[in-house]
């Protein structure tokens, strides 16, 4: 684990893409406004990331819906395609190389992962976060380079992230919660709300005061 985290001063020339183009279906309802830690799952993220890039936008199928969040919104120009749709549509409005992109529903993920992973975001297409059960392509970092190539498996109606992730130019940041604070008891970073169940373990884990690490002081 580095600790170098405060090598690149902040905001980072990096944009923050956070999708939130669901439809919700297994929750019942959006999960974007679910209530969390005294706001909402997507204010929650916006707060997260919000301080560490010169930009952030949103990427939604319903823009409106998000119009009273301070957020910057970008509509996702290929509506419920999943997440391909959405990476496409936000690394296109995007004004640096390099963006990091984060689903709404995943509470957990936090800023030091973040500049982790950020700081080796040169000299690949795209890094993801990898860990024991294997890689998780909704938590990582997407190039300008991968434009085309989202355009071109868009078009073949190959939605599967995984595949796509497969055929470029990609590195993996390898998730070991063995050395961070709270350890096996620690909620992963990759851990996304889908269902009731979901949300309900996470409200009880954030209620318990275990969070997943603690976060390193604003600047």
């Amino acid at each position: 684990m580095t600790n170098n985290l405060n090598r690149e001063s902040l905001p980072l020339p990096v944009t923050g893409l956070i999708l939130c183009g669901g439809k919700s279906q297994r929750m019942g309802r959006p999960k974007a406004f679910l209530p969390y830690q005294g706001t909402t799952m997507v204010a929650h993220v916006i707060a997260t990331v919000r301080d560490l890039f010169n930009e952030v936008f949103l990427v939604a199928n319903e823009p409106q819906l998000f119009e009273d969040l301070g957020c910057d919104i970008v509509k996702d120009i290929l509506p419920y395609r999943g997440p391909l749709g959405g990476i496409l549509s936000g690394l296109l409005v995007a004004s640096n190389h390099y963006s990091f992109v984060l689903p709404c529903d995943m509470p957990f993920v936090n800023k030091r992962l973040i500049r982790e992973m950020t700081m080796r975001r040169h000299g690949s297409d795209v890094l993801v976060l990898r860990h024991a059960a294997g890689i998780e392509p909704l938590i990582g970092i997407y190039s300008k380079s991968c434009v085309k190539p989202l355009e071109e498996s868009l078009f073949a109606e190959e939605p599967s992230l995984h595949d796509f992730v497969s055929g470029l130019n990609a590195e993996a940041y390898f998730y070991d919660p063995k050395q961070e604070p709270g350890g096996q008891d620690a909620m992963p970073p990759y851990f996304n709300i889908d269902t009731p169940q979901d949300y309900s373990k996470a409200i009880t884990r954030s209620l318990s005061g275990v969070h997943p690490f603690p976060l390193p002081p604003r600047r």
